[in-house]
């Protein structure tokens, strides 16, 4: 028996560390951002519930950082966008470069995230830091259709 509960000990160690956070517990700002990227509505609902911050920047993956609504906009999860914004995500909440949520699915090409942000009034001209509008980020990423939907969208002050 003790030569297997040895075995199971260090089994359990090397899943640890070769897996690592996936299986161990996650805090709920994690929950929240990994929700946002699957399109997990009952994650991000629970995980903002566990104290969550909803405009927080997630940084682990990439130094400029995503927000929850941003992940979502980026995966084309239009119902985690819906969700998210009305749990109170700021459409307009900007990365560390500037980049909106209508930036991040023009950027990936996701065409009903960028729909459902212009319907929930994102600003098609939010110019980021380096003075690109959603529509010029699709266009260099090669989203036409993106862009296309983008630059088509009523500006805030045609609305």
């Amino acid at each position: 028996m003790r030569i297997r509960l040895s075995a199971l000990l260090a089994i359990t160690a090397a899943a640890v560390l070769l897996f690592g956070p996936s299986l161990l517990a996650q805090d709920a700002q994690s929950r929240l951002w990994d929700s946002a990227i699957a399109g997990d509505t009952l994650g991000i609902r629970q995980a903002l519930a566990e104290g969550a911050k909803i405009d927080s920047l997630d940084v682990r993956r990439n130094p400029n950082g995503r927000l929850a609504l941003n992940w979502a906009a980026w995966h084309n999860h239009v119902p985690a966008i819906e969700m998210l914004l009305a749990m109170g995500a700021p459409i307009e909440a900007e990365n560390r470069t500037g980049f909106s949520a209508l930036h991040h699915a023009a950027e990936a090409g996701s065409l009903e995230a960028a729909r459902a942000l212009l319907i929930a009034g994102a600003d098609p001209l939010h110019a980021n830091k380096a003075g690109r509008t959603p529509a010029v980020t699709a266009r260099e990423q090669g989203n036409g259709e993106v862009a296309a939907l983008i630059e088509e969208s009523p500006k805030p002050a045609e609305q």
